[in-house]
């Protein structure tokens, strides 16, 4: 089955911030280890049907042992679920079970859900048939994610404010201006790739119009094509309102050549003659 570009997304957040899992799993109660290092391991867990036999993400915390400085003192297994399916509760325990037999360390599971209702789902208890054992995931929902306001919060741990303007932007703007400032503070290219997966996961939602406007207000100061296009896209939007405020006519090719265009240089100088301009090719003119 293809993966989702949403599931995918969560995915790629915790494989950037292993450490963030780890905070959630202290929220949720679960005792951690004190470890030196967290660091992604293989998912694969050995059988020939990779698709229903691979974690979306698997982290190992690392710290002293008895016998090494860096002793594997415990595994994490993230699932990303995005709607109910029975069949994970026969999963997961395999997953556990592969990881913890691997590396021979304790082993936890860590659910997280886009969806509120589909986390309290998942929350149940999986009875695995012999007497006593029972594996009960820990579930993340909107809900268990924190409201993110502060920039600094966001510069610090840039994927946790991805998760939280997923689960909170579409009715807290506070959230998203503090990604959007948030962001502006780190590396311009780890910036443009999170503000990508922000839109994506806000997609259809005023969310991400909000999100579009702040970006569209040009105070970050980076450049990517995502962003670059989104800037050249609301120009194009702006200079015809001015041509259709000044009862100037826009035949079809003249639109589309004024949508396709993504250079702003160009835009940029459409826009200033569309003040003066009378017609198209005073407009176009070389």
């Amino acid at each position: 089955m293809a993966i989702s570009p949403e599931h995918q997304i969560y995915s790629e957040l915790f494989s950037d911030s292993p450490d963030m899992a780890v905070e959630f799993l202290r929220g949720l109660g679960a005792r951690i280890p004190e470890y030196e290092r967290s660091e992604i391991t293989s998912c694969d867990l050995g059988h020939v049907d990779p698709v229903e036999r691979r974690s979306d993400v698997a982290i190992m915390l690392r710290g002293r042992g008895p016998t090494d400085p860096f002793d594997r003192l415990m595994g994490i297994v993230v699932e990303v679920q995005r709607d109910e399916k029975a069949r994970k509760r026969f999963t997961w325990p395999e997953y556990v079970a592969a990881l913890r037999a691997r590396h021979e360390c304790p082993v936890t599971l860590l659910v997280i859900c886009p969806k509120q209702s589909v986390a309290d789902w998942y929350a149940a208890p999986i009875e695995l048939g012999h007497p006593g054992l029972v594996l009960r995931p820990l579930v993340i929902g909107p809900k268990d994610i924190p409201v993110v306001t502060d920039p600094g919060t966001v510069s610090a741990s840039p994927t946790l404010g991805v998760l939280s303007a997923a689960a909170h932007g579409t009715k807290k703007t506070d959230v998203l201006e503090a990604l959007h400032t948030g962001l502006d503070a780190i590396d311009p290219e780890d910036a443009a790739k999170y503000i990508g997966y922000s839109l994506h996961l806000l997609a259809g939602t005023d969310g991400q119009k909000a999100l579009e406007a702040l970006m569209m207000a040009n105070t970050f100061d980076y450049h990517s094509p995502w962003v670059d296009s989104l800037r050249a896209e609301g120009e194009a939007k702006a200079l015809l309102r001015v041509l259709a405020r000044r009862g100037i006519e826009v035949p079809g090719e003249a639109r589309e050549r004024i949508l396709r265009c993504t250079d702003e240089e160009t835009l940029d100088t459409w826009l200033d003659r569309s003040v003066t301009a009378t017609t198209m090719d005073e407009l176009f003119a070389e």
